[in-house]
C-alpha cells in the first residue's frame, strides 16, 4: 500500500491496468483521475481519495430508481434518483442495450418502454455522463405503462410477457423481483414533463 498523498480533482493517479478506481476517483481513457479533494490512496489494486468534509457523490454501484425517457437504437435516456442520498452533477443517465439483461436484446421494446420506472445500479461515473446497469438479478421494470393505452400494467411472476388488464394488449418487460423492489417515487418526475411516446 502506498502512503496517502493529497490530490486534487483531475489529477491522475494511476492507469487502470494497475488500479481501478474506487471512492472520489474516476476512469476516463483507460487513466484513473481523482473527482475530489483529499487523501490519495492506491491499494489492493483500487485508487481511491477520501475526504471527510467531501460531499458524498454517486458511485459506481450504487442503486437508483429511474424513469425512461427516451430511447434510440442502442442506448436510452433515463431521469434517476439515488436510493441512498448522494450528490450528483446530473439527473441523467444513460443504459447501453448490451447492459439490460444477460444474453442478446434486439430492441429496447423487449425490456422497456418510455415511462416505465426501473431499479437499476450505476456502472460509471464520468465526466460526459453516468450509465446504469440492469443486467444483474433484480433489477429491471419496477412500474410499468401500457405502450397503447398507458394505463398502469400490473406485473406477473414472469417477468418476461405481461398483458394490460386495461386493452388487452400483450407487451415484454425485464421486471425486478418484486419482492426486491421498491415503490418508486411519484412526484418528483411528474412536473412540466411531456408525456411519454408510445410507440417505441
Amino acid at each position: 500500500m502506498n502512503e496517502p498523498n493529497f490530490a486534487t480533482p483531475g489529477q491522475q493517479l494511476a492507469v487502470v491496468e494497475e488500479f481501478e478506481p474506487a471512492n472520489g476517483c474516476f476512469e476516463e481513457d483507460g487513466k484513473v483521475f481523482a473527482a475530489v479533494m483529499g487523501n490519495a490512496k492506491t491499494e489492493a489494486h483500487q485508487a481511491s481519495v477520501s475526504n471527510p468534509k467531501a460531499i458524498d457523490h454517486l458511485q459506481r454501484g450504487d442503486l437508483v430508481v429511474a424513469v425512461v425517457r427516451d430511447v434510440y437504437d442502442s442506448i436510452a435516456l433515463l431521469e434517476f434518483q439515488p436510493l441512498k442520498p448522494r450528490a450528483a452533477f446530473s439527473t441523467y443517465s444513460y443504459i447501453r442495450i448490451a447492459n439490460v439483461q444477460r444474453g442478446y436484446t434486439e430492441s429496447f421494446r423487449d425490456v422497456f418502454r418510455i415511462g416505465d420506472f426501473v431499479k437499476a445500479k450505476i456502472q460509471e461515473v464520468k465526466p460526459l455522463g453516468i450509465y446504469l446497469t440492469m443486467a444483474e438479478p433484480g433489477l429491471g421494470v419496477i412500474r410499468a405503462f401500457c405502450a397503447s393505452c398507458r394505463k398502469e400494467i400490473q406485473p406477473n411472476d414472469s417477468g418476461i410477457d405481461i398483458q394490460c388488464r386495461s386493452c388487452g394488449r400483450r407487451q415484454n418487460r425485464k421486471l425486478a423481483n418484486a419482492t426486491n423492489a421498491p415503490r418508486p417515487p411519484r412526484r418528483d418526475f411528474s412536473r412540466d414533463r411531456r408525456p411519454p411516446r408510445s410507440n417505441r
